[in-house]
């Protein structure tokens, strides 16, 4: 599946779903805004899955839930040219804003999409930071590689039965009913392959820090990978002794009938 970066999507209706809420809430407002105000657009892609895994015999020994995620933090529009510190720590605020989210049902999130990324939360926003270079959800993209580092730690040498890919959420008539009621027509159906229904985008502040307001739209690009892996048996360490006997027996024997056969002629 050809996944794209649509992170245009998410910003344009953002701001038609927010707009009303933040001209009320936000001092710095979209007129006349004072030159300590501060706007920016930031992207977080988060991929999650589960990974079973089979013992050598097919029987299930374990499943975890895996969450990796990498940000792209966006420049303010004006100076100073990055987001502030203080600012950022107000990433994990954003979570329950996904949570809470109607369309968070309809994509059916898990749980344990959201607790995961509270413990990515870090000096980043959350998690890796993103390579804009990077192919998205292929290596050396940061979130796959360390995704992919995960479904390697099995413990011992393993094939993979079943992978799904990375995927977008599925389409659900109910979101598109939803999306529907809060402007006419925004949705007409299925996206195109590889495109999201779902624009996760979120407002952060304004907040004031040091004189200067604050505020951010950041989106959510989120991708699922659910992967089967089963491991592979291995002789028991008590077998691998006598087993190299009986091939150094073998060996040998056919060793000494080559080389009678041979003094015959």
């Amino acid at each position: 599946m050809n996944l794209t970066r649509t992170i245009w999507l998410g910003i344009v209706a953002a701001t038609a779903l927010t707009l009303p809420g933040l001209l009320k809430a936000d001092p710095c407002g979209y007129g006349n805004v004072p030159s300590n105000c501060y706007f920016s657009d930031s992207v977080v892609y988060v991929d999650y899955g589960v990974l079973t895994l089979l013992s050598p015999s097919g029987g299930t020994l374990s499943t975890t839930d895996l969450v990796t995620a990498e940000t792209g933090l966006g420049s303010f529009d004006t100076t100073p040219p990055s987001l502030p510190a203080g600012f950022v720590g107000l990433f994990p605020g954003l979570v329950p804003q996904l949570e809470s989210d109607p369309q968070s049902t309809f994509a059916e999130l898990p749980s344990y999409l959201y607790s995961g990324l509270l413990g990515l939360a870090d000096a980043n926003g959350f998690g890796l930071v993103q390579d804009p270079a990077a192919p998205l959800n292929e290596p050396p993209d940061p979130a796959v590689v360390a995704f992919d580092a995960e479904l390697a730690d099995v413990g011992g040498p393993y094939i993979t039965t079943s992978d799904t890919g990375f995927q977008t959420q599925p389409y659900s008539p109910a979101d598109c009913a939803y999306e529907n009621t809060i402007s006419p027509g925004l949705c007409t159906g299925p996206p195109p392959p590889g495109v999201s229904q779902y624009t996760f985008t979120y407002q952060l502040g304004p907040t004031a820090i040091d004189d200067n307001t604050y505020t951010s739209f950041v989106t959510f690009q989120i991708y699922s990978h659910d992967v089967t892996e089963q491991l592979i048996a291995t002789p028991e360490p008590s077998t691998l002794l006598p087993l190299g006997m009986a091939l150094l027996i073998v060996s040998f024997v056919k060793y000494r009938t080559s080389t009678s056969a041979s003094r015959r002629r």
